[in-house]
């Protein structure tokens, strides 16, 4: 039996969450950790109040999980100096360090879907991912 469109979405969103939660128990991340420490890049200065707005929470959740990430070592308070009351963080060497990993996990699944999906069948490939992505976006 064929399985569906949907069932075989699922199948992927399934294989791609273990891979996600491996790394987070790995890294001691909870989701919510895991997708903040995303929304900064290395190097990056960014304020509470815009990376909340990134990771989609509110300013308080916001707050609350940026909290974690620097008790965590991952995130560091980075003065701003043209004001005082705003709070900035950046990654720390364990921050970028995560990141790394990440994205080496990342990597490998992107080499691996790239080296069983024939380069003439890519773009299509890409095309049809990209537009059922768009199609079930809320």
């Amino acid at each position: 039996m064929n399985k569906s469109i949907v069932e075989l979405i699922f199948e992927l969103k399934f294989t791609c969450m273990t891979k996600e939660e491996s790394i987070r128990e790995e890294l001691n991340l909870s989701p919510s950790e895991y997708h903040g420490l995303l929304s900064i890049n290395p190097g990056e200065v960014v304020s509470c109040m815009k990376m909340s707005s990134s990771m989609g929470l509110s300013k308080s959740r916001g707050s609350r999980v940026i909290d974690k990430l620097i008790d965590g070592g991952y995130l560091k308070e980075a003065k701003n100096d043209g004001d005082q009351r705003i709070f900035n963080v950046k990654l720390t060497a364990k921050g970028i360090s995560a990141i790394k990993k990440i994205n080496s996990v990342m990597s490998e699944c992107e080499s691996a879907i790239l080296k069983n999906v024939p380069s003439d069948e890519l773009q299509t490939f890409t095309k049809t991912l990209h537009k059922i992505s768009e199609i079930i976006k809320p």
